[in-house]
């Protein structure tokens, strides 16, 4: 059915919608939709005359489209010609379409300031991201990505964007000497995962002994056998990652572990009969391990199957039982299986932008018992005999973190929110819990005495500090880009809840900071190892989080020594980050995505302190890697900073990342159109980005869709 031709009103030179910058003084006062043009749609209208004269203060002063007068209206283009000849030229620009035609004058001498030797690039919505575009960074990041991070492209659908595993032989493995089976298992239960604790230390020692007792006599595979030794095999793999005297980069420490992580793959390949606990196990314990060798893809599409697997088994439902035996070591593995699993599928969702599995409505499964495992035995629970704290304490406190950082990705980040007064509303009541959580902890995790503690002690220390400080900047950073563009002054006439935002801010800083100097010792101390994911994961959040203040100060003008602060911070605290690089690790994608935003703080800063240079800051040099240290410089035109300082703002508030606000809660936003602000993102279709950490995480092609290149 053919549709009717659009109104000419509606026409505009046959072109994409325009984005509008700045209205007139009329349009302005009144809060009206405004077309940006000299004289504007409502003016030509109501015959009233078309001025820009009021002040302002929003970064570079735009030019304005001289409009295209249609036949019949000779006194309006007389009017605006009277308009634009008080105009200083600056402000003279015409639009050039294909039915529009620009003065001969103007051709020459008046330039778009935002002309650039690239080729300009739009987006699916017509939004200009060429080179002074806010996303134009992103861009320069994934083309990086693709220069230095080199993937093969013949992987499967499922595990595209992962980093290779080593190559390794599944069907036939040498088990390690008993000796160093048995120092496995320790460096495991010791080190690897001390805040996710999913298994029961004496019951895999016996599933040690059935594995070289059954190999050692030959013995066939019985049903339920292939998912315990798929978790011995698991255990193997991750400890031998983290042994301290393995070389992490070298090839050989690698191997051995792949090695492993494939024999338990062709263990639970073969295995039959119904979804046992193992199974689970086995499969949660691949995904940690996935993780640790920068494999998200490969990792998130597993997950979707252990967590189905574990619904299958009703371990996110609590057993009632008043009659009859319970087997007390089966129903702490359930809570514990279950915690992990919820937690993992948090931090997941938060750092690729998707939705979680596990809904809170769903689940009444308990807490894990604070018991030792030595503790836990078949028919009871044995009661502590000793005053020193337990093993167990830190994956409990883990777990309740974790609900509540469940809570926050729904109320901060889901598709549903609320307005700004809602969520500033939920910012204070999940804020309140974390502090309770943190008091409640306080004696361990403000320990000054943290080398005194043992090895699990020490690592629990760690990871929990770094688990709540980020908590606290999923929480508090959308506030960041809340106003970003705006000034303090607008901020107390336009919203009554700044003084909260600006508290909210405030603690955002002080966990990215915390972050910050938690890295520095790690890396003084030489505790930082390549296979930390969640590390790795927090430095980079806590990263661009400074350099993202760094911008913001810089747009309102703020104090130059915070500035510094924060910049320096965040350099020091990517050097760190950097020395963790490996060949297609996380890390090595974190560093390029990061250069590129650092490059765009250090511009912003410079503009505070001295008038900036005509290039880009030349190159950031790294604790590791050549080609990714020796970035080069690029062509920045100084009269396209503020402009972009303000869309990268607007542009990561319209990913899944930094959470857009609502059009409503930004000053001077009237339906369909905005004050004086560029249009927000999520009201151009932009809300569905996954955002850096998706960019630095998931693949090298999250960007694509988004713009038109063209090809298929």
């Amino acid at each position: 059915m053919d549709m009717p031709d659009e109104p000419a009103s509606k026409r505009r030179c046959h072109k994409e919608r325009v984005r509008v910058t700045r209205a007139c003084d009329a349009c302005k006062k009144k809060k009206l939709r405004c077309t940006g043009t000299l004289p504007c749609a409502s003016c030509l209208r109501t015959g009233k005359p078309c001025e820009y004269t009021a002040e302002y203060n929003r970064g570079k002063l735009p030019q304005v489209r001289i409009a295209q007068p249609a036949p019949g209206t000779e006194q309006q283009q007389k009017q605006a010609s009277a308009v634009e000849g008080d105009r200083s030229p600056s402000l003279q620009y015409s639009l050039v379409g294909e039915n529009c035609t620009m003065p001969e004058n103007h051709a020459v001498e008046n330039p778009p300031s935002r002309a650039s030797p690239e080729p300009h690039q739009t987006d699916l919505e017509g939004h200009y991201v060429g080179p002074s575009s806010g996303v134009s960074f992103l861009l320069r990041a994934q083309r990086k990505l693709h220069k230095y991070v080199a993937l093969p492209i013949n992987t499967p659908i499922f595990t595209f964007g992962d980093s290779p595993l080593p190559e390794a032989e599944s069907t036939f493995m040498l088990l390690p000497p008993r000796n160093e089976a048995n120092a496995l298992l320790t460096r495991y239960f010791d080190f690897a995962f001390p805040t996710h604790r999913f298994l029961h230390q004496p019951q895999v020692e016996s599933w040690v002994e059935e594995f070289y007792g059954a190999v050692q006599r030959s013995e066939g595979v019985t049903p339920g056998t292939r998912g315990k030794r798929a978790v011995v095999l698991m255990v193997f793999a991750q400890a031998k990652q983290s042994q301290l005297d393995s070389d992490q980069s070298s090839a050989r420490s690698l191997v051995s572990s792949a090695a492993y992580f494939a024999a338990s793959e062709q263990q639970l390949s073969a295995e039959t009969g119904p979804v046992r606990i193992t199974s689970v196990q086995a499969r949660l314990a691949q995904c940690f391990y996935l993780l640790s060798q920068s494999r998200i893809n490969h990792c998130w599409s597993l997950f979707g199957t252990t967590a189905r697997l574990a619904m299958t088994l009703g371990m996110h439902r609590a057993r009632r039982r008043e009659n009859g035996a319970v087997d007390h070591i089966e129903s702490e593995l359930r809570k514990r299986v279950f915690w992990c699993a919820y937690s993992l599928d948090n931090y997941l969702s938060a750092a690729l932008g998707r939705p979680r599995i596990f809904h809170d409505d769903d689940i009444d499964q308990d807490f894990p018992t604070v018991a030792d495992d030595s503790r836990i035995l078949r028919d009871q629970i044995l009661a502590s005999e000793s005053t020193t704290q337990s093993i167990m304490l830190a994956p409990l406190y883990h777990a309740k973190l974790s609900v509540i950082i469940g809570r926050i990705l729904h109320d901060m980040y889901g598709i549903h929110r609320g307005s700004s007064q809602a969520e500033v509303a939920a910012a204070a009541q999940h804020g309140a819990h974390l502090t309770r959580w943190r008091q409640e902890l306080s004696g361990f995790l403000d320990s000054s005495n943290v080398d005194l503690l043992m090895l699990t002690y020490q690592r629990q220390y760690t990871v929990l500090n770094l688990a709540f400080y980020h908590a606290q900047i999923l929480l508090y950073r959308p506030f960041i880009l809340r106003h970003f563009g705006t000034n303090n002054r607008e901020r107390s006439r336009n919203d009554s809840s700044s003084r909260a935002v600006d508290q909210y801010i405030k603690v955002c800083l002080v966990a990215a900071m915390k972050i910050a100097a938690i890295i520095r010792e790690l890396c003084e101390k030489r505790r930082m190892y390549s296979t930390f994911w969640f590390t790795h994961y927090y430095a980079f959040s806590a990263i661009m989080i400074l350099y993202l203040r760094v911008i913001q100060l810089a747009a309102q003008k703020g104090d130059g020594g915070e500035v510094s602060k924060y910049l320096h911070t965040g350099e020091r605290a990517q050097r760190d980050l950097a020395g963790c690089c490996s060949q297609s690790s996380f890390v090595q994608r974190y560093v390029v995505v990061l250069e590129e935003l650092r490059q765009e703080a250090r511009i912003a800063a410079n503009q505070t302190d001295h008038p900036p240079d005509a290039t880009r800051d030349q190159t950031f040099s790294y604790g590791g890697n050549q080609g990714i240290g020796q970035l080069g410089p690029q062509a920045f035109r100084p009269d396209e900073i503020e402009v972009n300082r303000m869309e990268v703002a607007e542009r990561l508030q319209g990913s899944n990342l930094m959470p857009a606000v609502m059009e409503s809660d930004i000053p001077g936003w009237t339906e369909g159109g905005a004050e004086d602000n560029f249009p927000v993102p999520a009201s151009s279709g932009l809300a569905d980005w996954e955002g850096l950490d998706s960019l630095a995480i998931a693949g090298l092609g999250e960007l694509d869709y988004l713009f038109s290149h063209g090809g298929s």
